[in-house]
């Protein structure tokens, strides 16, 4: 955002916003501006215990079967509930394929649970071919696994530490939420090496 010349200061229009307010309201609005484009530098993520990630067991979209334990037993697990028919999961899912591929050798791995019903379950094959998407790919065609983790909306990704505990968690999906969620993954593997020095 630094980078951007026509975001380096407020525009004039929003300062001339400004003298309509108090002085002292006026001085944190302006405040606010000023820093607005340093946002993106704030502190690292801070892991969050939000509790234990609901057991489950689900039919993948390549007719196997697997478990949440199971990938829980390599490493850290990325739970994405995502579907078909919504354009920020199609957006989504690629970078997740690329955090896996980034990590993979230390455990990471990423489970795509779809909230698709049977009859858009087809279009499955042919957008993790397209996107070339290698992660297991999970069938939740009723809703049961996403009623547990109480998705409300997709996307919505879960990050799982090795002991089963939720530490972050999105709901939805913007361009540059991959960042945040790509830092949320190292600050685990940081501190997950940490205690291991211990």
């Amino acid at each position: 955002m630094l980078n951007h010349p026509q975001r380096r200061w407020p525009a004039c229009r929003e300062i001339a916003v400004l003298t309509w307010y108090p002085r002292r309201l006026r001085r944190v609005l302006l405040l606010m501006l000023l820093l607005a484009p340093t946002a993106g530098l704030a502190a690292p993520p801070v892991l969050a215990d939000l509790g234990p990630a609901p057991a489950f067991i689900l039919e993948t979209h390549d007719g196997g079967r697997t478990s949440l334990a199971e990938h829980l037993a390599a490493g850290p697990v990325i739970v994405d509930f995502w579907a078909t028919w919504c354009a920020p999961c199609r957006k989504a899912l690629p970078h997740l394929q690329s955090l896996q591929d980034e990590y993979a050798d230390r455990g990471l791995t990423v489970l795509a649970v779809s909230i698709d019903d049977p009859r858009n379950q087809p279009k499955i094959d042919a957008f993790a071919r397209s996107q070339k998407l290698d992660f297991p790919i999970l069938l939740d065609g009723d809703s049961r696994v996403a009623r547990l983790y109480r998705v409300a909306s997709v996307p919505t990704t879960f990050l799982v530490s090795p002991s089963g505990r939720v530490v972050a968690f999105h709901r939805g999906y913007r361009d540059g939420d991959e960042k945040l969620l790509a830092a949320e993954v190292a600050a685990l593997f940081a501190s997950l090496e940490e205690e291991a020095a211990r």
